[in-house]
């Protein structure tokens, strides 16, 4: 009598124990989510007592390019004015340039890609030298003579036999939302940071 006591005695602290543990288990599975509490940021002022405030998100804003743009006739006229003047303002930053594609070839002795921008009433342009991977070669391949584009160099001089080049040339035509002509990139950011300003 006493073997089955201890036997129906061992059963059921097993089958407590194995209930037990899958409610342990059930309830760490099906814990519900809570959402993270926003942190607070304690703003002390020596004047007033400190108050507890919702740090706020910041945005990140567009950056408005008109002011930064400038067009291939502007450029050339910078460098007719005063030629050491003109390079050394463009020397540091990249020069952001909208006009229209009169030729698209390469470097002579190179393979780099090279897109000019026609300058109005003279047969000069800019000249962008892309460096020659895969990529620019595509970008500036599915270019045609007569669009309209943005194209950001850097280092802008001028040529020997003319013109104006420049070196590290990107598109920026993607960049750049056609209604606000703003560039789709944050504000203090690293395009913000290289473009020249007028």
């Amino acid at each position: 009598m006493k073997s089955n006591y201890k036997c129906y005695i061992k059963r059921t602290v097993i089958t407590v124990a194995i209930a037990y543990g899958v409610y342990l288990l059930y309830g760490l599975a099906t814990t519900p989510y809570q959402p993270k509490a926003p942190e607070l940021k304690v703003a002390v002022n020596p004047d007033t007592e400190t108050q507890q405030q919702p740090e706020k998100q910041s945005k990140p804003s567009i950056i408005d390019i008109l002011p930064r743009m400038y067009t291939a006739g502007e450029v050339y006229a910078r460098f007719e004015q005063n030629e050491f003047r003109a390079t050394n303002d463009f020397k540091k930053c990249q020069l952001m340039v909208t006009g229209k594609i009169t030729d698209i070839g390469t470097v002579t002795f190179s393979k780099n890609p090279l897109v000019t921008l026609g300058i109005p009433s003279s047969d000069e342009g800019l000249k962008f030298i892309f460096e020659d991977t895969n990529y620019n070669s595509e970008r500036v391949a599915a270019l045609n003579i007569g669009d309209l584009i943005v194209l950001a160099g850097k280092n802008a001089r001028p040529g020997t036999f003319g013109g104006v080049f420049l070196d590290d040339s990107k598109i920026m035509t993607d960049m750049i939302s056609k209604n606000k002509r703003q560039m789709l990139a944050l504000n203090g950011g690293v395009y913000d940071r290289e473009i020249c300003h007028k």
